[in-house]
């Protein structure tokens, strides 16, 4: 996989670089280039006299191109991946409860904070740009839109691996260290994955606007991929890691929601007879501002 990514940065950047040194000369050009306006549009020449053949735009003739990207596309599938792959997480964390299991057991919750787990996960994953206004890492520049896409490999990896190990936690009360790290490292490097692919995009809210800066949200993100990497030395039980996990990516949803309300907005909306009432008591000071601005133009008039 390392090498497949190392290949896509080579051929980009072995294209770009011969674009910049095909000379002008050797690139195929219009007979007629020069800019003129066009009287009668039926007079144009649509023929392909002009137009370079196959031979000639595989010999290099033309430089070389990346094929066009449908964005909207592309995005709709990627995200239909990875919610794929969360729902093997979700089935990981299903059981057969026999009847000693019936209630709440300690597997009972250990599939809820598995699944809220995934829930979250999930919800931080559409929202890894932690802006309102942001322009995608796709439509960015070509760097960061390969670095988006390859950032894709690890991220699915990380929550297959933590998805298995979700299954065996689920499913026993004694786990090995192996599993205990292959889903604390699995989620820990998931975490870290989407803060990386929150860097790629950039931000167009005015700085200062948040409740929480966006820098902020992405480096919470980063540590709590650390503490949970971390998390098998602390040698918990499933139930403890697993309600670990799900507490602290639970506090990232909540701290990124509450992160991105605006300065100064309310967090619960009014009702409609507080609207009725602001919009009353806007009304008033904008008529008595008029009446303040009428008085001193009198004022000013009679002053001349």
């Amino acid at each position: 996989m390392a090498q497949e990514i190392l290949m896509r940065y080579t051929i980009v950047v072995y294209k770009i670089s011969l674009d910049k040194l095909v000379p002008e000369r050797f690139k195929s050009k219009p007979a007629d280039s020069q800019d003129r306006p066009i009287e009668d549009p039926s007079s144009l020449d649509v023929s392909t006299k002009n137009v370079p053949s196959t031979e000639e735009n595989e010999g290099g003739i033309l430089g070389s191109y990346i094929p066009a990207l449908n964005i909207e596309h592309f995005l709709e599938r990627t995200a239909a991946f990875v919610v794929i792959v969360l729902g093997e997480m979700v089935l990981s964390v299903v059981y057969h409860a026999t009847p000693a299991q019936v209630g709440f057991k300690n597997i009972y919750g250990k599939a809820i904070c598995g699944l809220m787990i995934a829930f979250n996960f999930c919800w931080l994953y559409f929202d890894a740009e932690c802006s309102h206004r942001f322009l995608h890492a796709l439509r960015r520049h070509w760097f960061t839109g390969l670095t988006f896409t390859n950032l894709h490999y690890p991220l699915s990896a990380a929550l297959i691996l933590a998805g298995a190990a979700t299954s065996r936690m689920t499913q026993e009360d004694e786990v090995t260290e192996a599993i205990n790290w292959y889903f604390g490292g699995g989620l820990g490097v998931a975490m870290f994955t989407m803060a990386l692919i929150g860097f790629t995009h950039r931000s167009l809210d005015p700085t200062g606007t948040t409740r929480v800066g966006r820098n902020t949200q992405l480096g919470l993100r980063c540590a709590v991929g650390v503490v949970m990497i971390c998390l098998p030395l602390s040698k918990l039980n499933p139930l403890e890691m697993m309600g670990t996990c799900a507490g602290l990516t639970s506090f990232l949803v909540v701290e990124e929601t509450f992160g991105k309300l605006h300065r100064g907005e309310p967090i619960s909306k009014p009702n409609a007879s507080e609207q009725d009432l602001h919009a009353q008591r806007n009304d008033e000071i904008t008529e008595t501002t008029s009446k303040l601005g009428e008085t001193k133009e009198g004022l000013t008039r009679k002053a001349d």
